[in-house]
């Protein structure tokens, strides 16, 4: 578990850290940052603290944009198929990252790989698409179990008034969940 950083930075007022951050992210060099926190707080902060807080924003933003790109492949993949779940999106995408970096491990570092490792990394994305598998069963279940319910109390009333509605609405319903199912 890591601790987290408490910088200068992060302890500047929010519009000024704000600031700070899109200086960082455009063209101001370090010294002219520290001289700008000098000017507006008078607290003095040096260049390789702001390279290290540079450092850790652009790390958190590339971890942002690559969250937000791989949640993007996962939209793309369940538009594409649209009964398929988010859980399952996840787990093509994983499945595919998985597959594309085994295909792009030179040889050599295979040798340096423990087997225990790699057989708890696969035994992990079997257990996840085996339990994503296994709660499609059990929610299919309850939908079929919820539909069951709905049409007895539902047609209890329908066949006491009006039979001939009653037979049917319940031939109508039984198309229709043969066709969901």
């Amino acid at each position: 578990m890591s601790r987290r950083k408490h910088s200068k930075i992060d302890k500047l007022p929010p519009d000024i850290k704000d600031t700070v951050e899109e200086m960082i992210r455009s063209d101001f060099t370090y010294a002219e940052i520290a001289d700008y926190i000098m000017v507006q707080t008078d607290v003095p902060v040096s260049k390789a603290a702001i390279c290290r807080y540079a450092r850790s924003l652009n790390e958190s933003i590339e971890t942002l944009r690559m969250a937000q790109e791989n949640f993007r492949c996962i939209m793309e993949e369940i538009n594409r198929y649209p009964d398929m779940d988010t859980g399952e999106g996840i787990i093509r995408l994983l499945s595919h990252y998985v597959l594309e970096s085994i295909h792009s491990t030179p040889e050599e570092n295979w040798k340096s790989i423990k087997p225990e490792e790699l057989i708890k990394q696969a035994t992990s994305l079997v257990k996840a698409a085996s339990y994503k598998k296994n709660l499609d069963i059990k929610n299919q279940d309850i939908l079929t179990a919820g539909f069951e319910q709905v049409k007895a109390l539902a047609f209890e009333a329908m066949a006491k008034e009006d039979p001939e509605l009653y037979e049917k609405v319940s031939k109508f319903l039984e198309s229709k969940k043969d066709e969901i199912e």
